[in-house]
């Protein structure tokens, strides 16, 4: 006999048939489907929306004095108005420590964005300078020899005083031109140059050739459009 009475196989160990389950119905299905749509844009809008904190900053100023809270836009005008610069310190919160912006890669990009000072607003400064230093020489020259011979070149005495206290005027201005942020006065070089002309009552012909120079330049586009963008109170 080949062996016992009972024919049928036994099923794979370990393989469980599947419950004979009824259908989810058409609208119990569409409703579980778009509530899963709904939570994943939520979740998405979230994470599109959400932004970083807002970080404040505070530098030290060219008096020693704190200036802040200020944000990125805030320090990189005051960069562009020669304001801050590259050795300026800042800080985010009272206790993290003094930092150049400079050394803050965040920040450093905004060094290379600065305003450019134009070549011919350094000529500016220069003629000035030079213009007052000579006007102020002359003038003095001029009154003490009046002085001194009071004979027939009196009549150059409103020429020489022009030329000396002009010049004194155009002395002082040019070292502002020289300095930090030469943009905001650079409108009342206009009055300077236009008394360096006005030293030709003096004989002064070199102011009156650097005087008319002043005023071309002052007209150029590119220096109107720094002291525009530079000239803040």
């Amino acid at each position: 006999m080949s062996g016992s009475g009972n024919d049928s196989t036994p099923p794979e160990e370990g393989k469980k048939e599947k419950p004979n389950l009824p259908p989810i119905p058409d609208e119990v299905r569409e409703a579980s489907l778009s509530k899963k749509i709904l939570s994943a844009t939520n979740k998405q809008e979230e994470i599109d929306v959400s932004q970083p904190p807002v970080i404040e900053y505070t530098i030290i100023g060219g008096d020693g004095e704190e200036y802040g809270p200020a944000s990125r836009n805030d320090l990189a005008r005051w960069i562009q108005t020669g304001k801050a610069n590259h050795l300026t310190l800042v800080r985010t919160d009272p206790e993290s420590a003094w930092t150049a912006i400079q050394e803050i890669p965040e920040l450093a990009n905004l060094l290379e964005k600065q305003l450019k000072k134009p070549r011919k607003v350094t000529a500016i400064a220069a003629m000035t300078l030079i213009g007052g230093i000579v006007a102020a020489i002359i003038g003095f020259t001029e009154a003490m020899g009046i002085a001194s011979t009071f004979c027939i070149g009196c009549f150059l005495i409103p020429g020489s005083l022009i030329s000396f206290f002009g010049g004194i005027f155009a002395i002082i201005q040019g070292a502002l031109l020289l300095g930090r942020n030469p943009g905001k006065h650079l409108k009342r070089t206009r009055i300077t140059a236009s008394i360096q002309i006005a030293c030709i009552l003096a004989g002064d012909i070199v102011n009156l050739i650097l005087g008319i120079l002043n005023h071309v330049f002052l007209s150029d586009e590119t220096v109107v459009e720094y002291r525009n963008k530079t000239a803040v109170n």
